[in-house]
């Protein structure tokens, strides 16, 4: 079972909070790049930006970044991204933190709710002899070091965004091995930063951690919690399977694959992939579909097989009728006289 779990979990589909990919699109333009050719050479569109669930694929993700690398050419790019990032980019995510009672408390919401933001990578943290590590690790193996520094350097201002002032590490350490940019890193993180690391870590003294923030409120912090508590999950829970099989529910029966993709914002080939990631098909999930609803409709004494078979978006009733028995092993008619005969 367990063995079972860990596939389910590495199968699941990772996303991205559309509020960071804005962001970062917007830092982009700032530096004079056109989003157009951003999109475009990443082999995205702007429907990918506009998902009613407010979030893309990590790996929509990790292309949008490797366009603007290629496009902008500046190799702190990421690092300056980081720098443009504030609150407000973050919304519910960073008046949770700000609502804490310390930095240590901020910092177990930013490990608790970090998929609110983004499933790219996860956050942990070490203490040990007074000096408090937060670790941050990449879920994909071809994340680009852009995404690395951006990460690193917000985490760094949201620090002295909750204390009203700035926040100097003991050290800092990057997987990266971006050597030129040392000069840059240190002056902005005011201590010793170290390239090609075995971790992405910011380095604290405990004291700071344990210090109490301005911005606590004890009445925030519960309704802040229960706010983020409840997107969580929501998040968790909705997978792509649910929410073509919620896209089906309220759709005509006989809607395609395509149709139900462009309501997801997205390709029908984009949709397909992520139902395989997953072990489905769009073409399971909608026979399953049409086996419930022929299960409810066969109850209405009202309908003729006939009527139900078109409902269901048959074509010809003998279509329908081997359909239903492959589901139940009997024919529709066999399943209504059974179930008149229970109902009697």
């Amino acid at each position: 079972m367990c063995d079972e779990n860990k596939n389910n979990e590495s199968a699941e589909l990772k996303t991205v909070s559309l509020l960071w990919v804005q962001a970062v699109l917007q830092a982009a333009t700032l530096q004079g790049l056109d989003e157009s050719d951003i999109l475009t050479n990443a082999g995205l569109d702007k429907a990918h930006l506009s998902d009613g669930h407010g979030r893309i694929s990590l790996d929509d993700t990790l292309a949008l970044w490797r366009s603007i690398e290629q496009l902008s050419k500046d190799p702190l790019f990421g690092f300056k991204v980081g720098g443009s990032l504030k609150p407000s980019h973050f919304q519910l995510f960073a008046s949770t933190m700000l609502s804490s009672a310390t930095l240590g408390d901020a910092i177990d919401k930013i490990l608790k709710y970090q998929r609110l933001i983004s499933d790219g990578g996860v956050f942990s943290m070490v203490s040990q002899d007074q000096v408090t590590t937060l670790i941050y690790t990449p879920s994909a193996s071809n994340f680009s070091y852009h995404q690395i520094d951006a990460v690193m350097v917000a985490i760094h201002g949201l620090a002295g965004w909750l204390f009203s002032r700035d926040i100097v590490p003991i050290k800092v350490t990057l997987t990266h091995n971006y050597q030129d940019g040392l000069p840059q890193y240190q002056a902005f993180y005011g201590c010793d930063v170290e390239c090609g690391h075995l971790q992405n870590s910011m380095q604290l003294n405990t004291s700071l951690i344990q210090e109490a923030l301005p911005g606590f409120d004890q009445g925030l912090a519960a309704v802040h919690k229960q706010i983020a508590d409840t997107q969580l999950k929501r998040l968790i829970e909705p997978g792509i399977i649910t929410r073509v099989q919620e896209q089906l529910h309220i759709s005509d029966v006989g809607i395609g694959r395509d149709e139900i993709a462009a309501q997801l914002a997205m390709s029908g080939r984009s949709l397909q992939r992520k139902l395989q990631e997953q072990g489905s098909s769009f073409q399971k999930l909608h026979d399953e579909y049409r086996h419930k609803q022929s299960l409810t409709l066969l109850a209405r004494k009202e309908l003729s097989l006939m009527d139900i078979s078109l409902q269901l978006g048959f074509s010809e009733s003998s279509t329908f009728y081997r359909a239903f028995k492959r589901w139940q092993s009997v024919t529709p008619g066999e399943y209504r006289q059974q179930l008149n005969e229970n109902l009697d």
